[in-house]
């Protein structure tokens, strides 16, 4: 893999890092409702599932996903009802209380959260196996380049994820009343329907 490969490689994620998807609408929304502290778990949880994701593509799982319906199908639903899950337990029950510090979250739910809500994804998935052998020279060592491509995502994803979460957090002050947070909670229950109903579509 050549510096200009990398360099490509970099510039790429970076742009689907920063393009608005599930796991960016758990970070704001975490960090809007508990602060920035909080949200690192959350977004530690998301580079967990992303490199399950990696290690799936690649051990070549990720062209199982795109060559069997069944398997997509399974998984995807499965994503689709836990990020609507997920929606509506916002819409519903809010937790505003949390807001102004006089609750605590364990910090393990929001780990494991953003685990699920990565690797119940079956398009990054397919997205990855047919975007990783891009960048992949298959006349070299295989392995290095997966470590050095597996290490730049994660490397990205999670400084994109601290940033978001971080712009959030800097918002909290303009939001500190349990009628704004009801309706921020609720707004990003809505994102999080909204991410299932396009998974389920798409």
């Amino acid at each position: 893999m050549t510096f200009e490969v990398w360099l490509a490689y970099v510039l790429a994620m970076l742009v689907i890092s920063i393009s608005p998807g599930s796991g960016c609408i758990n970070t704001l929304s975490t960090s809007l409702s508990y602060g920035f502290r909080p949200a690192i778990p959350a977004i530690a949880g998301l580079q967990v599932g992303l490199l399950v994701q990696l290690t799936v593509v690649g051990i070549g799982l990720g062209a199982i996903f795109a060559t069997s319906p069944s398997a997509f199908l399974i998984l995807q639903w499965a994503g689709v009802l836990y990020l609507v899950w997920i929606g509506v337990s916002k819409f519903i029950w809010p937790k505003v209380e949390l807001v102004a510090g006089s609750g605590v979250v364990p910090k393990s739910v929001l780990f494991n959260r953003a685990i699920l809500i990565n690797i119940m994804n079956p398009k990054a998935f397919v997205f990855l196996a047919a975007f990783f052998p891009q960048f992949i020279n298959q006349s070299a060592e295989l392995i290095p380049q997966y470590v050095i491509l597996a290490v730049t995502s994660l490397v990205i994803d999670t400084v994109v994820m601290l940033t978001y979460a971080w712009l959030a957090h800097s918002l909290r002050p303009l939001l500190n009343s349990e009628r704004l947070m009801r309706r921020q909670e609720q707004f990003f229950g809505m994102l999080f329907v909204l991410a299932g109903g396009l998974l389920a579509v798409y």
